[in-house]
């Protein structure tokens, strides 16, 4: 059997966080989207009936806006409708509000057996002007309590580059986290998304932006106090403790198969990707009338792939294996991109060693830069 990553999006949440881009609605999930969403699962599992979920991943919105019970249907329905490797990992995405003894032994007794917690920052008046609802005291105690209670790989999200976020305010978030019982820690730079109130208040110029420096300050920190503290860098925006790499997020850097579901979930399957269109109430209807979610379905090109292969992979700390490249596009990777690869070496941007090509450490701050010399003029 062929490993399959599954990824099921509960678009559900309390508020909506002024950077947030992911579709949600700001309400609780009823048993009408769990029926729905059990029906998909009979739909659509058939088609990977061959297929072993080594990774399973529940993500939003926020999974943990689901009850117990609720959640608890959709554990049991994942079982009923896939094959579920007895080691796969998996993940929930929680909130430090939800994460109360009762939910988290819960949530243990069903399997999940890594949790990622949206912690964001240690400054409460950060946490008040992104729109968290916790204060970092309420994330110190949830995250203790889940390691308390038996859930000893735990990973939180931490941002960067916030309005009126100054250096020293994260180098406080970086030491503290490093002190909580956590394995992961995935760290993120503000990016402004369309239809976000942080994207509507910068086009009104009243977004106050870090300066450049402090934004490079705060990079540096970040790239020196976590592996200090033992979280070694494995991807741009991710560090773990040895052991405890993401396996569920390598799927997406590898592109390796992962079946997405729920309302905007997307999935890749060999060449195809197909993202289910958002709008709960549609796909509650369909689903719960015997039709299928309206989705968007894109075949990628031989060149298309080769480009998602080329930064998703130097996305990682091992970056491009050459001789996989070779393998799979059957030409050196030099047949396509000598001029962009000779370039980026003489930049410091990019190092070959030991059949790999991977980016240097000022090749990671520019990684986007980097990346779009990988896509190619017809």
């Amino acid at each position: 059997m062929t490993d399959l990553g599954l990824y099921i999006h509960i678009p559900f949440c309390r508020s909506r966080c002024a950077y947030c881009g992911f579709y949600s609605v700001g309400t609780k999930p009823d048993d009408r989207f769990i029926r729905a969403l059990a029906k998909e699962m009979e739909m659509r599992s058939p088609d990977f009936r061959d297929r072993l979920c080594d990774t399973i991943y529940l993500g939003g919105g926020t999974p943990s806006s689901l009850t117990e019970k609720q959640l608890a249907e959709v554990m049991e329905n994942i079982r009923k409708y896939f094959h579920i490797s007895p080691n796969a990992e998996i993940t929930m995405e929680m909130n430090p509000c939800d994460m109360t003894d009762s939910y988290l032994r819960n949530a243990r007794a069903l399997g999940i057996n890594r949790i990622s917690v949206g912690v964001q920052s240690h400054d409460d008046r950060l946490l008040r002007k992104i729109g968290r609802l916790h204060t970092a005291s309420e994330a110190e105690k949830a995250v203790k309590r889940a390691y308390a209670l038996g859930f000893h790989n735990i990973s939180i999200d931490l941002m960067y580059e916030l309005p009126g976020q100054r250096v020293e305010d994260f180098r406080k978030s970086l030491l503290w986290a490093v002190h909580l019982p956590i394995t992961h820690v995935s760290v993120y730079s503000l990016i402004l998304e369309e239809g976000t109130r942080f994207a509507q208040l910068a086009e009104k110029g009243l977004l106050q932006r870090p300066t450049e420096e402090v934004s490079w300050a705060m990079y540096q920190d970040m790239c020196r106090i976590l592996p200090h503290y033992g979280f070694e860098r494995y991807e741009i925006s991710s560090f773990a403790r040895k052991g405890y790499r993401s396996r569920h997020n390598r799927k997406y850097w590898e592109i390796s198969d992962y079946l997405g579901l729920g309302p905007a979930a997307s999935s890749r399957i060999g060449r195809t990707r197909f993202t289910i269109s958002p709008g709960v109430r549609l796909y509650e209807k369909e689903l719960l009338t015997g039709g299928k979610p309206p989705a968007e379905v894109e075949n990628l090109s031989e060149k298309d792939e080769m480009e998602e292969y080329c930064f998703l992979h130097l996305r990682m700390k091992e970056g491009i294996p050459l001789e996989d490249f070779e393998k799979r596009y059957g030409h050196p990777l030099a047949y396509w991109y000598k001029k962009q690869v000779d370039m980026l070496k003489k930049q410091k941007l990019l190092k070959e060693e030991k059949g790999h090509l991977f980016l240097t450490y000022h090749g990671s701050a520019l990684g986007n830069y980097v990346f779009e010399q990988f896509l190619r003029d017809e």
